[in-house]
């Protein structure tokens, strides 16, 4: 069964037993209404018969005139008795059709209904009128009922499906979508926008974003396979052209070793290559989140890339305060030892690397920044891209992953690296990180 009309029937379930309990609580009321209709005209009655007698020791009787005023006053269908203390009937007004007792209060006696008045002289006023009209409207109203509820639970039976076919327009819009995607591989085609800000139209919107957002991260990913592909073929094929050019003929030994020494070269590059593409790639896993401190692992960093420093006659100056966070300490070390490792690398040589942390309205931050000869800020942004080098750089060597690495790691943990020109004229790369994680604590 669809979910229309599985919608349907449970709407129509809902409807019936909402009718149904209407047209009960209707029903009672009515029959209660008119039921006290009859009373309160036939409590009027007796107590206007009461006072025309005016409780005097009399033989209770009605005049002529009490008989003519009764005639203007009450309807015709009302019949008073007058009764003696000892229940024998002096006097009527009107054509009595049934006998009933002299009981004080309300009572129903075939199809009548009768009130009875006891005086404060004994006597005893009653007053009857048939419950033929009450009845009869009773029956019309059942009638009614058993006709329109029947009617109305069709009427909608059939508006609910409408309502739930036009609900579920936009839900057969995304499934159409969703296969068609599915059988072409067309992952740009878009849902048309439903007017309005309802729950369908936001759905809409969100499958809309959703898409968007896939399209985004393929074709991200489809232009890192590309790249990927051209920085690997590079030392691939510089490995192939040595070992071929090596073999083509006899060699001494010293052209043996320097061969293999520039294999081990490209060798060494095509390993750090091929590991930061699996860092790259396990970036895209939710990160190990524990309780670490920024400064500790910067100090690590920094320690293992001063001999790297030195080489270059380069000097790192460190000023680390304490800055709490949630993190993967393997890859946030990792994120901050590619940006050490930039900063010497493009930075001048015999220059100077500043690394520096601190806390700011629940973010930690970390800062690397050196005296080099910087960055165009229109190139900035492009860095941030795998296998993207800066002008003029591309023969200092790397394999262009460096800071899209430290940007994915920063996206991992929730957070951002941003990159501006430094205060001593060359690049400065700030790793901003949450406090607190957006999600659970491993």
């Amino acid at each position: 069964m669809s979910l229309r009309w599985r919608l349907t029937l449970y709407y129509s379930a809902v409807s019936a037993v909402i009718l149904l309990i209407g047209g009960l609580a209707f029903f009672f009321a009515l029959r209660q209404s008119l039921r006290q209709f009859l009373d309160d005209s036939l409590r009027e009655a007796t107590t206007f018969a009461a006072s025309q007698l005016g409780g005097d020791e009399r033989k209770p009787r009605f005049t002529e005139a009490e008989n003519d005023l009764f005639q203007t006053r009450l309807p015709g269908s009302i019949v008073l008795r007058l009764f003696e203390p000892s229940g024998q009937e002096t006097d009527r007004f009107g054509i009595s059709r049934v006998k009933a007792p002299l009981i004080e209060g309300f009572a129903s006696v075939k199809n009548e209904r009768v009130y009875t008045l006891r005086l404060s002289n004994g006597a005893w006023v009653q007053a009857m009128r048939p419950e033929l009209e009450t009845l009869e409207t009773l029956s019309r109203a059942q009638r009614l009922l058993f006709v329109g509820l029947p009617l109305l639970l069709l009427l909608g039976l059939g508006a609910g499906y409408l309502l739930a076919d036009r609900a579920l327009k936009p839900v057969d819009l995304v499934a159409g979508l969703a296969s068609k995607i599915a059988n072409s591989g067309r992952y740009q085609e878009r849902v048309p926008v439903a007017p309005g800000h309802d729950e369908m139209a936001r759905l809409i919107q969100t499958v809309n974003a959703m898409l968007s957002r896939l399209e985004s991260t393929i074709e991200r990913e489809k232009a890192f396979a590309l790249a990927a592909a051209h920085e690997l073929r590079t030392p691939l094929s510089l490995l192939q052209g040595r070992a071929s050019l090596s073999l083509e003929k006899e060699r001494s030994s010293e052209q043996y070793r320097e061969a293999l020494k520039q294999v081990d070269a490209t060798s060494r590059e095509l390993v750090e290559l091929v590991e930061k593409l699996l860092a790259l790639a396990r970036t895209n896993q939710p990160p190990t989140r524990v309780p670490i401190n920024l400064a500790d692992i910067a100090l690590e960093v920094v320690e293992a890339q001063s001999d790297f420093a030195r080489s270059r006659n380069m000097r790192l100056h460190v000023e680390l305060i304490s800055a709490p966070t949630i993190g993967d300490p393997t890859m946030l070390r990792l994120g901050i030892s590619n940006l050490v490792q930039n900063a010497i690398k493009f930075g001048r040589v015999g220059g100077n690397v500043w690394v520096s942390n601190g806390n700011s309205t629940g973010k930690a931050w970390i800062e690397v920044a050196d005296d080099g000869p910087g960055i165009p800020e229109t190139e900035l942004q492009r860095l941030l891209q795998p296998f993207e080098r800066g002008q003029g750089l591309q023969a200092v060597g790397g394999t262009g992953l460096g800071l899209a690495l430290a940007t994915a790691i920063a996206e991992q943990h929730d957070g951002r690296l941003e990159l501006s020109r430094s205060e001593q004229g060359g690049l400065s790369a700030v790793l901003w990180l949450p406090t607190k994680p957006e999600v659970p604590v491993k």
